[in-house]
């Protein structure tokens, strides 16, 4: 495990398309913030098309950092592109992958059965937008944490607070809604580490705690999201126990496609710690 100082670049895999571009658009702001240049990634399926994918990669870096006045690097390679963003984000030493989606008419290409092997086959976050940036200048400045139970569900913080102090955010938490005694428990036991960790960290932040008669976490965070004008969700991954491996299930995915068009950052819970002076920290090995 490593310091996320030891980040090189942020990592935007980019097919030519509209929203391949919106997510360049995401990373340049990223980039100015953190001081990390961008890396435009294409996968093609043989290397006879590396050639014709790097000149139009190419171009489009050049003119990124014309434009923006980015570093922006690019990386042609070839093989499953299922695989291949996790290795290159890997090999890249990127500190996050930002990754456009169409949202409901393109969910297939990104949330649905090839999206869960992308996403969950790298050691980094995915930030996953659908929109340009509203105000390239303001950035990230309330996020929303939808919270439940599980002990996973804390992790998000690690990576919320990594953004949050780069743009002064105001955290809006979602707590979910238990009957059950002892999930209840958990619940509020992650809560009160919440309030605790961003009271004690002078972050500001408030509670949206769910009822009874309540239309579902997902909803709700999405709705919240909208009445806050939230500029970020944050997500976890989920632990599919029919299976051996983490995947994204239906609520995260309605979530990444919300109509509101807000960018949502999805995590892998299994790859976040915090270091003994506070830092997020992650794997790059």
């Amino acid at each position: 495990m490593k310091d996320l100082s030891l980040a090189l670049t942020i990592l935007v895999p980019h097919d030519f398309t509209e929203v391949a571009d919106n997510a360049l658009l995401h990373a340049n702001k990223l980039s100015k913030v953190i001081n990390k240049p961008v890396t435009i990634t294409h996968i093609v399926k043989t290397d006879k098309e590396k050639s014709g994918a790097e000149a139009k990669l190419q171009a489009i870096a050049e003119k990124n950092k014309a434009d923006n006045g980015v570093d922006t690097q690019i990386v042609v390679t070839a093989g499953d592109y299922l695989e291949k963003i996790g290795e290159v984000a890997e090999i890249t030493k990127a500190i996050m992958v930002v990754m456009g989606t169409h949202g409901i008419k393109g969910i297939q290409k990104l949330i649905g059965s090839y999206a869960l092997k992308v996403i969950t086959n790298s050691n980094v976050p995915f930030l996953v937008v659908q929109a340009p940036p509203a105000k390239q200048e303001e950035g990230y400045r309330n996020i929303v944490l939808p919270m439940d139970f599980s002990k996973e569900s804390k992790q998000k913080l690690d990576w919320a607070v990594y953004i949050a102090e780069m743009f002064g955010s105001k955290f809006h938490l979602m707590a979910d809604y238990e009957k059950d005694e002892f999930t209840a428990k958990a619940l509020k036991n992650n809560i009160a580490y919440a309030k605790s960790y961003l009271a004690n960290n002078n972050f500001e932040y408030d509670l949206h705690e769910l009822g009874k008669n309540n239309q579902g976490l997902t909803r709700e965070t999405i709705t919240l999201s909208k009445n806050v004008n939230a500029d970020l969700i944050v997500v976890m991954t989920t632990m599919d126990k029919g299976i051996s491996e983490y995947v994204m299930g239906a609520p995260e995915q309605a979530i990444i496609a919300n109509e509101a068009q807000i960018p949502v950052m999805c995590i892998n819970p299994i790859d976040i710690m915090r270091s003994k002076d506070g830092l997020a920290i992650a794997n790059f090995a």
